[in-house]
């Protein structure tokens, strides 16, 4: 595989730890950046080390220290980078890593992003996602490359993210491991307006997802229904919403299962209301169960795109949070 640009994972999750300390959210997956990294009895540099994980390697998270809080690995250098410590799974063995030197295993981003610098990361699959026709998107595995354009918000060029296609895609997914590309959902986003429905996923909406169909494809597959419940008042001149929940129901059982996903959405304090919408849902991972992007604006200063996947589930899931894209500023 041709080396890819590697873009900046960590920054945007430095952002969001920064802004957001009460609610962060890491993958349950990530994988190691740096050329080797130490995994330590402690989050601590100078704790004994226990095996140095080689460049490349997946280690499982199972729980941040202090909460995620952001810290330098070296108080004593100003260049030090921040980052959280992470208690992680290798090979059998459990330890500390420093967080800046691993990433998620997969992660969403969108044409023009800002890029910020290179990093030395394992190569990475990248894909986009497109209108293949009239009734259905593709996975299509595209390069990236950097590209200088003005921004008006900075007010100067920027370095931004562009891929080798000509038509500019919905989204785009970088992998560590590779995806199968071709059919990967029957247009399911964005433009719901146009046929009468609504992306939003206020109190009282209700819709389902399902991950489609292709041509000749006469396969029954699962439907999921997502469910928002809440109580919105009149507070002086504001509307404020209270006990908003999220739900997901299967509606292959009887009764129908059903999983909360509002701790994935839920904001950093009460005095945010939840805003969420969906973005797209289909089948990325190919596993006939339908995936889905959330958009949501749980800070008070940027708003994400999360990406939920089948294949993440964990027992007694339907879809499992796999990563997420940071707006600062929304």
């Amino acid at each position: 595989m041709k080396k890819q640009i590697c873009i900046l994972f960590q920054l945007m999750l430095v952002a969001v730890g920064i802004m957001a300390q009460s609610t962060p959210y890491f993958p349950d997956e990530m994988v190691v950046s740096s050329t080797s990294l130490n995994l330590r009895e402690s989050p601590d540099k100078n704790a004994k080390k226990i095996i140095s994980i080689p460049q490349g390697g997946v280690v499982q998270v199972i729980e941040t220290w202090n909460n995620g809080e952001y810290v330098q690995a070296d108080t004593t250098d100003p260049e030090s980078p921040y980052a959280p410590w992470f208690k992680v799974r290798y090979d059998g063995k459990t330890g500390w890593v420093f967080g800046a030197y691993i990433t998620g295993t997969i992660g969403i981003y969108f044409e023009y992003d800002q890029l910020f610098e290179n990093l030395n990361l394992p190569p990475v699959y990248w894909y986009g996602v497109y209108a293949r026709d009239s009734f259905a998107d593709e996975l299509r595995k595209v390069t990236v490359k950097p590209v200088e354009s003005y921004n008006e918000f900075f007010g100067t060029n920027i370095t931004t993210l562009k891929t080798n296609q000509t038509e500019s895609s919905k989204f785009l997914i970088a992998s560590v491991t590779p995806l199968p590309a071709g059919y990967c959902g029957s247009l399911g986003s964005l433009d719901m307006d146009g046929y009468y429905m609504s992306k939003s996923l206020g109190p009282g909406n209700q819709m389902s997802i399902y991950p489609g169909n292709d041509l000749n494809d006469t396969l029954v597959k699962p439907a999921y229904g997502l469910a928002a419940v809440g109580c919105a008042a009149l507070e002086g001149t504001y509307v404020t919403v209270k006990d908003y929940k999220l739900f997901l129901f299967d509606y292959s059982t009887e009764p129908p299962a059903q999983q909360d996903l509002t701790k994935w959405v839920k904001p950093e304090n009460d005095a945010i209301n939840p805003s969420i919408d969906i973005l797209w849902f289909g089948d990325l991972d190919r596993d006939d169960k339908p995936d889905m992007i959330l958009r949501d604006c749980p800070y008070e200063v940027g708003c994400r795109a999360s990406l939920f996947l089948s294949s993440k589930a964990k027992k007694g899931e339907f879809l499992r949070k796999a990563c997420e894209h940071f707006w600062p500023g929304d």
